[in-house]
C-alpha cells in the first residue's frame, strides 16, 4: 500500500506489542524485503509525546524510492474508551504530522495522511476530526463540528462516538484561542 499510493506520512496511535489496543511491530531494525518492496529503516527520534521514524520503501520492479516518515504517538491510555488526559501531546502531533503532510504536498506529492490504530476506529477517528478541525480553523477561520462528525461517519461506520467527539472538540480549543 506504502509504494503502491506513494504513502509518506504514516501516524500510527498504538503501541508496539500483542493483545488490545496494542499494533505488532510492522518494520525491522535495518531493512527487510517483501517481494518486490524493500523497507530500509532509516533512523528514529524520540520526542516527549512520539516517536518519529523515517523509512525508505523502494519498488525494486521500477527502482523508485519513496521517503517515508512514521509519527507512533506515546501517550494514550491501554483501557478502552479512554482519552490522553494530557492535550498537549496529541496536539502536537497533529501539528508535526500535518507540517509534515503538507511539505510533502508542497514538492509535487499527493499520497494521503495514513492513519491506523489497533482496531481503526476510536483513536484514529480522533486523529482525523482534530487534522480536519485544526484545517478548517486554518483556512476557514471556524469550525463546524457536527458536519465534520457527519462526514466521517458517512465515510466508516463505528467513527466519531460521543466520547471521541467531545475529546476532539476539547483537543481543537486551543485553536480557537
Amino acid at each position: 500500500m506504502v509504494s503502491e499510493q506513494s504513502i509518506t506520512t504514516i501516524i500510527m496511535l498504538s503501541e508496539i506489542g500483542d493483545g488490545p489496543r496494542k499494533c505488532p511491530r510492522y518494520w525491522a531494525d535495518d531493512e527487510i524485503q517483501f517481494d518486490h518492496i524493500l523497507v530500509k529503516y532509516m533512523q528514529s527520534e524520540s520526542c516527549p509525546y512520539y516517536t518519529r521514524r523515517e523509512f525508505d520503501v523502494t519498488n525494486c520492479k521500477i527502482n523508485d524510492t519513496i521517503k517515508v516518515t512514521q509519527f507512533q504517538y506515546n501517550g494514550w491510555p491501554t483501557v478502552e474508551g479512554e482519552v490522553p488526559e494530557v492535550c498537549r501531546g496529541i496536539i502536537e502531533l497533529v501539528d508535526q504530522a500535518l507540517s509534515h503532510h503538507s511539505k510533502d504536498k508542497s514538492v509535487g506529492c499527493k499520497s494521503p495522511l495514513t492513519v491506523h490504530c489497533s482496531l481503526g476506529t476510536d483513536r484514529s477517528s480522533i486523529f482525523v476530526a482534530m487534522c480536519i478541525l485544526v484545517q478548517q480553523l486554518r483556512t476557514e477561520k471556524s469550525v463546524d463540528i457536527c458536519s465534520t462528525a457527519r462526514k466521517i461517519r458517512s465515510q466508516r461506520s463505528r467513527l466519531i462516538d460521543t466520547y471521541t467527539l467531545a475529546f476532539s472538540f476539547r483537543t481543537t480549543l486551543p485553536y480557537l484561542l
